[in-house]
């Protein structure tokens, strides 16, 4: 695919004027299409396609041209051009088929400054010509609701004038068409196919005030020469409104993306209804990039040759019949015999009014006036009766339409009760699972605390048990005192002995006497020794048990606080 700076994008440079013109483009606008009507219908000034066809059996032609400026502010050009654009529409067949031909023709003169030199260019082509075929898949004002009279608005000016929503629904239809465009041309994308399908889908609106006049909204969905290397996507919001039975003015939004060229255009203007099958109108259009920038100025006019004979009629409710032309000749009994009365009433004279209990008129028997007139009141009775009669059923048709529709909602609202309720009984068997289980949590926290408790007792017994072994070791030491004092006094006699005796011993008595000492003092070391070791061991079981009692105190504290938070949730619940 091809890209190009000359018709790349600007959309981030949209100015908060853009925005706001987008805004305030829905609150000027002129009514578009719609199906066959008594004054002609045209989707001109604008660009995009209403929803309605132009009625079977007519000839429409629309037309225009526009004069403009364009100027690149990177290629540094300047352009002027000049635009014819035109479009046949003709009813076959039905109502919602429509067949139509459009296109543009478009004539530049391109200015173009490289460096002191100014080169010129001009061109010309058709920028696009299109054929297609328009239908109509949904009419939501056709056919209205038989038997729906709202007495209130015809009584109430507050519910004739309300907002409606089903107002909203609109009018759809399809479009699919075909392009043609010659080879080499200026205006399309390079190596564009000649040949290439165009689908377009429409909706409009129709909102009719007595305070603010007619209001139509219109949007165009395109999808366009999607078998080319270079396809469109492209939407138009047009809304429009008319002034007054003359004047109407429109706005007009149109977004189209593509590698080949994308844009923004705001189009704004009016049309002058001229007679019923001539329209006048004039736009502008501008868009909000400098790659390049657009400004062009547009007239137009649209003509329509109409042949329409045969008038689709929305029928008014209670209307939906029509007035017959011709009645049954009713039998009326006579004292003369059975009569047949060959007349019936054209005209009521001037001034008269018949009483009667109907919404939808029938025309009366014409009456002899040489005849009885409890002959005509009989008649006139038995016309009331049936009126009576066919209001009657019609109200009573309405009213099990009411029954029907309240019965269902009660059984919405009961089934809505029904499933409140056993939502409500969900959840409390869900509360009282949660409190089982926090429950069996307490007992087993108290069984752990029983557990932690006769451990605690039995590192108190090895307690007790280091505590004996240390009273026997201190006895050994006080018998082992006595044992050195013994010693002591044994040696100080030995020594007076030595002495005495010094020069008598010899070498290996010595010898024997000084390994007795080093095996007692092997000996004392060996008690002092296991002394130390046995202090050691009682310290070291006295620091556990006191950490293990303070770990155990800070987490009954934590328990207990957790079980006091559980019983505030369970009061608050």
């Amino acid at each position: 695919m091809i890209k190009s700076a000359i018709f790349e994008p600007n959309l981030l440079n949209m100015s908060p004027k853009f925005l706001l013109l987008i805004a305030s483009m829905f609150l000027s606008c002129l009514a578009v299409s719609a199906q066959y009507t008594e004054k002609i219908n045209t989707n001109r000034p604008g660009t995009s396609q209403g929803a309605f066809s132009v009625g079977n059996n007519v000839l429409q032609l629309e037309g225009g041209f526009g004069l403009g400026k364009e100027k690149h502010k990177i290629l540094n050009t300047k352009t002027n051009v000049f635009k014819i654009d035109y479009a046949v529409r003709y009813g076959l067949l039905i109502e919602q088929l429509e067949l139509r031909i459009n296109g543009t023709f478009r004539a530049d003169g391109v200015k173009q400054t490289i460096g002191a030199n100014e080169e010129k260019i001009k061109r010309s082509n058709f920028e696009a010509n299109t054929f297609g075929a328009k239908y109509l898949i949904y009419d939501p004002y056709k056919k209205p609701k038989k038997d729906s009279i709202n007495y209130d608005e015809l009584k109430s000016w507050k519910e004739r004038h309300k907002f409606k929503w089903k107002s909203l629904i609109p009018a759809v239809s399809a479009y699919l068409g075909a392009n043609f465009v010659s080879a080499d041309n200026p205006f399309t994308a390079p190596n564009d196919d000649t040949f290439s399908p165009k689908i377009v889908l429409m909706t409009q609106n129709n909102w009719s005030t007595s305070l603010n006049g007619d209001w139509v909204l219109v949007t165009n969905l395109i999808i366009d020469k999607v078998t080319t290397d270079d396809p469109i996507i492209g939407w138009i919001i047009t809304s429009t409104h008319t002034i007054n039975e003359k004047w109407a003015a429109f706005g007009e939004y149109q977004g189209q993306k593509s590698d080949f060229y994308s844009d923004n255009i705001l189009r704004m203007g009016g049309a002058y209804l001229y007679d019923k099958d001539l329209q006048f109108d004039a736009n502008i259009a501008f868009n909000f990039k400098d790659t390049p920038s657009i400004f062009t100025v547009s007239f137009g006019a649209s003509y329509r040759f109409d042949w329409h004979t045969k008038d689709e009629i929305i029928e008014q409710p209670g209307l939906e019949g029509g007035v017959k032309e011709e009645e049954e000749k009713p039998e009326i009994d006579t004292e003369d015999g059975e009569e047949n009365i060959d007349g019936e009433l054209e005209e009521l004279e001037e001034g008269e009014e018949i009483e009667n209990d109907s919404i939808k008129l029938e025309k009366t028997p014409f009456i002899n006036d040489f005849e009885d007139d409890s002959l005509r009141e009989n008649i006139e009775k038995d016309l009331d009766e049936r009126r009576t009669a066919e209001r009657l059923e019609r109200e009573r048709i309405e009213n099990e339409k009411i029954a029907k529709k309240e019965g269902k909602k009660f059984k919405k609202e009961e089934a809505r009760r029904l499933k409140r309720e056993a939502k409500e009984a969900r959840k409390a068997e869900k509360a009282a699972i949660q409190a089982e289980k926090e429950k069996q949590k307490m007992i087993e926290d108290i069984d752990a605390e029983l557990d932690k408790m006769e451990k605690e007792q039995g590192v108190d017994q090895e307690l007790q048990d280091i505590d004996k072994e240390l009273q026997e070791l201190e006895k050994m030491e006080k018998e082992l005192d006595l044992e050195q004092k013994e010693e002591q006094e044994e040696k100080q006699e030995e020594k007076q002995e030595e002495k005495e005796k010094e020069q008598e011993e010899d070498v290996d008595a010595e010898y024997e006497k000084y390994q007795k000492e080093q095996e007692k003092n092997k000996k004392e070391e060996e008690k002092r020794r296991k002394k130390e070791e046995k202090k050691r061991q009682k310290e070291e079981k006295k620091r556990k048990k006191e950490e293990e009692k303070r770990k155990a105190k800070e987490e009954k504290e934590n328990n207990e606080d957790s079980d006091i938070d559980k019983e505030l949730d369970q009061i608050d619940q």
